[in-house]
């Protein structure tokens, strides 16, 4: 049995706890934040032995052997580090860090101290992307990739009334490009590896992103990526090439159903994942695996390919112009 502290109170912390009761094996010790109320309200739901609003609790019990990351985006580094620090395996909310400088720091310590830090991106371990990356070798030579990743956030209300969230705050490295379009990202640079050029066009509000479009330049072939929480459109994603296309009417985050069509029309579906109701039960799955093996070598492999992500959301960033306040 994994024994887990959970730090942080928000949405997220639900998906992860329905996930990891699906992929078994994990036991709730304690939950750490500031809101004492929402933490009384998740514990007794979750059956969570005990809850503070004092982080260091719950990084520092002996009894748990992996901190789970659900703060805001700006003080992932933070809280990791003190985990890493305290001995315990760590799991991080996407996206893992706002930097590649702190992302490198958390990698490198968790590397020394032989543990496991787990970027917790839900698409990269689904078997329906393992098969779209298969399909994408029969589709010739790629000529465009598009993605549509957007999603009306309810934050976006309060955020026009002045009222800022953390989703849609510098001092918490939000916006549209960190929440959404690190799943577009991933998706593209699991297949196509890093681009050689790139260029984000944001809608900026306020000095966040609340929608934007990221373009991805790879030589041969260039990507269109849209990323919105102050919009919503149907989700998209299309690989075409000249001997024919991929299309996924799902979110990167999901891709529930992917279709192959060739030139001569011929169309197969494939709808591969488990627990589809469940986006994230195949990344708990391999991280159990990880920690009951004590896979080390394919952690630091997932790891790199993190660095690798991070340092391309950083320039990203950099090339829309937005500033985030975080310390």
């Amino acid at each position: 049995m994994i024994n887990v502290g959970i730090i942080g109170s928000g949405f997220i912390v639900a998906p992860f706890i329905e996930a990891t009761k699906l992929a078994k094996g994990f036991r709730y010790v304690g939950i750490a934040a500031r809101n004492e109320e929402k933490l009384k309200a998740v514990k007794e739901k979750y059956d969570i032995s005990y809850y503070s609003t004092n982080n260091d609790d719950v990084i520092n019990d002996p009894k748990i052997d992996v901190i789970y990351v659900a703060v805001p985006n700006g003080t992932h580094y933070e809280i990791a580090k003190k985990a890493l620090m305290a001995g315990k395996h760590v799991i991080m909310e996407k996206p893992f860090t706002p930097t590649y400088k702190e992302a490198k720091e958390l990698i490198d310590l968790a590397k020394k101290k032989n543990l496991i830090i787990f970027d917790a991106v839900t698409l990269l371990h689904m078997p329906n992307y393992k098969k779209a990356k298969e399909i994408v070798e029969e589709l010739g030579d790629i000529k465009m990739v598009d993605l549509n990743f957007s999603q009306y956030s309810s934050r976006y209300d309060k955020f026009k009334k002045g009222i800022v969230l953390p989703a849609f705050d510098t001092k918490h490295a939000g916006g549209a490009l960190m929440d959404l379009g690190i799943y577009n990202l991933d998706f593209v640079m699991g297949i196509f590896g890093v681009p050689k050029k790139l260029q984000y066009f944001p809608n900026i509000h306020k000095g966040i992103d609340t929608s934007g479009v990221l373009v991805l330049d790879y030589g041969k072939f260039k990507v269109n990526s849209i990323a919105a929480k102050d919009c919503r459109a149907p989700m998209n994603i299309c690989i075409q090439g000249d001997k024919g296309y991929l299309k996924c009417d799902y979110a990167s985050s999901l891709i529930t159903v992917i279709r192959h069509v060739n030139n001569a029309g011929e169309a197969k579906e494939y709808r591969l994942n488990k627990h589809e109701e469940c986006a994230h039960y195949h990344e708990y799955m391999e991280f159990k695996r990880l920690v009951k093996e004590n896979d080390l070598e394919k952690a630091q492999e997932y790891n790199e390919f993190t660095l690798k992500s991070i340092k391309v959301l950083e320039k990203a960033i950099a090339s829309g112009n937005i500033k985030f306040k975080t310390k």
